[in-house]
């Protein structure tokens, strides 16, 4: 993809999890850069006779978005 090109120098891609259903694709992945941290990126693709036609990606930063005191019991830090 032309996007991915005009990426600063610098990231890697580590894949966590692939799954898919049918047309939908859904990747978890670590993007670790030395300059801007790690951050984790879950993807929504859909994919048609081979090509990804939409893609919609979700991106935050390790440790940018705490959770809340009251979810603590409910949460296991990655």
């Amino acid at each position: 993809m032309s996007v991915n090109a005009e990426y600063p120098q610098g990231w890697s891609i580590n894949v966590l999890r692939t799954v898919a259903d049918g047309e939908v694709v859904v990747s978890e992945v670590e993007v670790p850069h030395d300059t801007w941290g790690v951050h984790r990126v879950v993807l929504l693709w859909t994919v048609r006779d081979g090509k990804i036609v939409v893609g919609r990606e979700y991106w935050t930063e390790l440790g940018s978005d705490p959770s809340p005191e009251w979810r603590a019991a409910f949460v296991q830090r990655v």
